[in-house]
């Protein structure tokens, strides 16, 4: 079993299935986590910004497969005091997410990103102008008395233009999300922390935490982001 302490408020990077099961029953107080998408890609990338994005896909193809649902969920479940988890997921994954969830007696509520400069495709096909975000939460978990404005399901904030991850999610965003369903020194889970947006967020909002990123220039590109953020705003 790990030492929390040994590695609160640090980045590791490991598969995150060799942490989980080292952690320890109820050591967590929120898990806010951004797992691999299942995308299905399907034509329609004619105009010249679609193209980029869609060469951006294709470079991570690896990312577009999704995880083990089943490994990773009722770990989620048991590291948490009481089950408080933020997913977000793509479209593929919504069904099964919140099923698998709600199967085991939890409240699972669709939540949403809008971005507000969604990359434009071509002729017949919809903007990719949303993510989805599972929410679920047991008896007793925590919910803030926010603004109103915090409250709603969907959250607009424009997609993040970043060369070094081409999932990074908005501060502004991950923020909201603490804000509302942990409080200060409450420890986060991360699991799939990617470009290191939670680390980010924790360190500002005085939350501790915990973040795992298996890809290594990932985790070398988000260590880096986390101490020059440490380096500027020093709170731990």
């Amino acid at each position: 079993m790990i030492n929390i302490e040994d590695i609160t408020n640090k980045i590791i990077c490991a598969d995150c299935m060799d942490i989980l099961k080292q952690l320890p029953d109820k050591s967590v107080d929120l898990v806010l986590t951004d797992p691999p998408y299942e995308q299905e890609m399907h034509g329609g990338y004619k105009h010249g910004l679609a193209q980029s994005y869609q060469n951006v896909k294709n470079n991570t193809e690896f990312m577009n497969y999704g995880y083990d649902y089943e490994s990773v969920l009722p770990e989620l479940i048991r590291v948490c005091k009481i089950p408080n988890i933020i997913i977000f997921c793509s479209n593929a994954q919504i069904t099964k997410t919140m099923s698998f969830f709600e199967d085991k007696g939890l409240t699972a509520t669709l939540l949403i990103w809008q971005k507000t400069n969604p990359a434009p495709l071509g002729n017949g096909k919809y903007l990719s102008d949303v993510e989805y975000v599972v929410y679920v939460r047991g008896k007793n978990s925590t919910f803030n008395d926010v603004p109103l404005k915090m409250k709603y399901k969907i959250k607009s904030y424009p997609f993040v233009a970043n060369k070094e991850h081409p999932a990074q999610k908005p501060v502004g965003l991950i923020n909201e999300y603490l804000k509302t369903h942990s409080n200060e020194n409450d420890l986060i889970l991360d699991c799939f922390s990617g470009s290191g947006t939670t680390a980010i967020a924790c360190h500002r909002l005085n939350r501790r935490f915990i973040c795992i990123e298996k890809n290594r220039e990932y985790w070398e590109a988000s260590v880096k982001r986390l101490e020059d953020e440490q380096r500027q705003y020093k709170l731990f």
